[in-house]
Protein backbone atom coordinates (compact mmCIF):
# COMPACT_ATOMS: atom_id res chain seq x y z
CA UNK A 1 0.00 0.00 0.00
CA UNK A 2 1.27 3.48 -0.80
CA UNK A 3 0.72 6.95 0.64
CA UNK A 4 0.40 10.10 -1.44
CA UNK A 5 1.69 13.47 -0.24
CA UNK A 6 0.30 16.41 -2.22
CA UNK A 7 2.08 19.76 -2.31
CA UNK A 8 0.36 22.58 -4.23
CA UNK A 9 2.46 24.66 -6.61
CA UNK A 10 1.16 27.88 -5.13
CA UNK A 11 0.64 28.62 -1.48
CA UNK A 12 -1.15 31.59 -0.01
CA UNK A 13 1.28 31.92 2.87
CA UNK A 14 4.52 31.28 0.97
CA UNK A 15 4.83 32.87 -2.47
CA UNK A 16 8.48 31.93 -2.91
CA UNK A 17 8.19 28.22 -2.28
CA UNK A 18 11.45 26.59 -3.28
CA UNK A 19 10.65 23.64 -5.56
CA UNK A 20 14.32 22.92 -6.14
CA UNK A 21 14.68 22.45 -2.39
CA UNK A 22 11.65 20.14 -2.12
CA UNK A 23 12.77 17.89 -4.96
CA UNK A 24 16.42 17.89 -3.86
CA UNK A 25 15.38 17.03 -0.30
CA UNK A 26 13.25 14.13 -1.54
CA UNK A 27 16.24 12.74 -3.43
CA UNK A 28 18.57 13.30 -0.45
CA UNK A 29 16.21 11.51 1.94
CA UNK A 30 14.83 8.70 -0.22
CA UNK A 31 17.06 8.35 -3.29
CA UNK A 32 16.01 8.70 -6.89
CA UNK A 33 12.34 8.16 -7.75
CA UNK A 34 11.47 4.54 -8.36
CA UNK A 35 12.40 2.52 -5.28
CA UNK A 36 10.92 4.35 -2.31
CA UNK A 37 8.75 6.95 -4.05
CA UNK A 38 7.53 8.21 -7.39
CA UNK A 39 6.11 11.55 -8.46
CA UNK A 40 3.19 12.84 -10.45
CA UNK A 41 2.78 16.48 -11.38
CA UNK A 42 -0.34 18.37 -12.38
CA UNK A 43 -1.13 21.97 -13.20
CA UNK A 44 -2.05 22.69 -9.57
CA UNK A 45 0.11 20.35 -7.50
CA UNK A 46 2.83 17.72 -7.33
CA UNK A 47 2.16 14.33 -5.75
CA UNK A 48 4.87 12.31 -4.09
CA UNK A 49 3.70 8.69 -3.85
CA UNK A 50 5.64 6.79 -1.18
CA UNK A 51 5.86 3.05 -0.67
CA UNK A 52 6.23 3.50 3.10
CA UNK A 53 3.67 5.33 5.24
CA UNK A 54 6.49 6.45 7.55
CA UNK A 55 8.40 8.05 4.68
CA UNK A 56 5.24 9.83 3.54
CA UNK A 57 4.56 11.16 7.03
CA UNK A 58 8.14 12.40 7.44
CA UNK A 59 8.05 14.15 4.05
CA UNK A 60 4.62 15.68 4.66
CA UNK A 61 5.69 17.09 8.00
CA UNK A 62 8.89 18.56 6.61
CA UNK A 63 7.23 20.22 3.61
CA UNK A 64 3.76 20.94 5.01
CA UNK A 65 2.15 18.56 2.52
CA UNK A 66 -1.26 16.93 2.68
CA UNK A 67 -1.43 13.14 2.91
CA UNK A 68 -4.33 12.04 0.73
CA UNK A 69 -6.67 9.35 1.97
CA UNK A 70 -7.71 6.45 -0.24
CA UNK A 71 -11.19 7.98 -0.50
CA UNK A 72 -9.80 11.30 -1.78
CA UNK A 73 -7.75 9.47 -4.41
CA UNK A 74 -10.75 7.35 -5.47
CA UNK A 75 -13.06 10.36 -5.78
CA UNK A 76 -10.44 12.25 -7.77
CA UNK A 77 -9.91 9.31 -10.10
CA UNK A 78 -13.64 8.86 -10.69
CA UNK A 79 -14.19 12.56 -11.31
CA UNK A 80 -11.81 12.39 -14.27
CA UNK A 81 -14.24 10.03 -16.01
CA UNK A 82 -17.34 12.15 -15.45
Amino acid sequence: MSSTVRIPWRREHDNEYQWNEVCARAIEMFGLPGDRFRTYSSINYMDFIFVSDKDALMFALEHNGHILSEQEIAVESLSKFL
